[in-house]
């Protein structure tokens, strides 16, 4: 996981597999910060990611749920297929807002 600030904007890169605990405690302790300090749009870029099960899933979900609680939102960006797939199959594209790319993220996240 790399992470870095934006404009303001917290852009989270998952790199590899979003299995369990070991990559999901660090990326909400990394969110929780985040809104503490008053950093309420969060991009999870995607690109690098190859595959994600629904430990992964349900983490990106209580990201959401959390960013949104406080006032805030979460877009999703550069979605490899596998994603794309699960988002399907579980009926969940709905529940995030998806860009192609991060700079359409970015751009979503600063006009609003």
């Amino acid at each position: 996981m790399k992470h870095e600030l934006k404009d303001g904007v917290l852009v989270i890169s998952i790199e590899g597999n979003l299995l369990g605990e070991n990559t999901n405690a660090p990326v909400m302790e990394l969110i929780k910060q985040n809104l503490e300090a008053g950093n309420k749009k969060l991009i999870f870029n995607l690109q690098t990611m190859t595959f994600i099960n629904s430990t992964g899933l349900g983490m990106m979900l209580t990201a959401v749920s959390k960013v949104r609680n406080a006032g805030g939102e979460v877009v999703l960006c550069s979605l490899p297929e596998q994603m794309k797939k699960l988002l399907q199959m579980t009926k969940l594209g709905n529940v995030f807002i998806i860009h192609a790319d991060e700079a359409a993220a970015l751009a979503h996240l600063n006009a609003a």
